[in-house]
């Protein structure tokens, strides 16, 4: 399946879109790792960066509900170029595109996501479950260019590091940004696990409505002769406003439910 390069504004089912923001922390969380440098600076850097990796995947478990946690070497990763070559000739992709495929018919194990987005090229994600890879591909093909970054394909295989057994989910849930769509799907995943981390999550997010989906629009564009248009080069990520929120030119900024989806801006008459 292909879509233009800009993102399509009908999202997918709300629960996979959460996966994909938690997986996506966690690839962000891998480049950080990769890239942390030497020395002292460097050490803590990935010593962050492995803490990080380990809430993360704790908050997939829970998310997915597996019973069994999920290996540090089967977390959702980016594909390499040599994976994501065998993974290609088992699809065909065009501009902006997205498939999954199983690892299987290579050799491999657990299942791969293909794609392309312009301005960043190859795209790909490895994980251990369809349900995942399933999650990213809509991911690939939705959201805007500049969250997709960190799935961009490596020249070699991503190292994974080896992730603590037990890890101190408050100060983890302290670390968060709560102005982050992937930071508040790791939060909502990690929620009911303990009392600590719960009222961590709490204070952490304060004001902010863990429940409600992202929405993408895309900007309005000034044309000539003053017509406003909703095609853009580049979309804008509008988050969920805080419950109780005041009108606003007339417009109640709330609660979008997850089975609603956002409606395409209607075209303006300039004046």
């Amino acid at each position: 399946m292909t879509t233009p390069d800009y993102p399509l504004l009908t999202l997918g089912g709300y629960e996979t879109y959460q996966l994909a923001h938690i997986a996506t922390y966690i690839a962000e969380r891998l480049a950080r790792h990769r890239g942390s440098g030497r020395g002292r600076v460097g050490r803590a850097a990935r010593a962050e960066a492995v803490r990080d990796l380990a809430g993360a995947v704790t908050a997939l478990d829970a998310a997915v509900g597996a019973t069994v946690p999920t290996a540090p070497g089967l977390m959702p990763r980016p594909l390499d170029a040599s994976t994501y070559a065998a993974a290609q000739e088992l699809l065909s992709a065009g501009p902006r595109s997205a498939e999954v495929v199983s690892l299987a018919g290579a050799g491999g194990q657990g299942w791969a996501v293909v794609g392309n987005v312009p301005g960043i090229g190859a795209v790909g994600a490895a994980t251990e479950t369809r349900d995942v890879a399933e999650a990213l591909r809509a991911h690939l093909l939705t959201r805007p260019v500049e969250e997709l970054e960190p799935w961009a394909v490596t020249n070699e295989p991503v190292t994974v590091p080896r992730l603590p057994n037990h890890i101190d989910l408050a100060a983890f849930v302290e670390g968060l940004n709560p102005e982050r769509a992937d930071d508040r799907a790791v939060a909502r995943a990690l929620r009911g696990g303990d009392r600590r981390t719960d009222a961590a999550i709490r204070g952490r997010f304060r004001g902010v409505d863990l429940d409600a989906p992202s929405i993408v629009q895309p900007p309005a564009r000034v044309q000539p002769g003053g017509t406003t248009s909703a095609a853009g080069p580049a979309p804008r990520v509008v988050r969920p406003a805080a419950r109780r929120a005041p009108r606003v030119a007339g417009r109640r900024w709330g609660i979008q439910r997850p089975a609603a989806a956002p409606s395409v801006p209607k075209t303006i008459a300039g004046p």
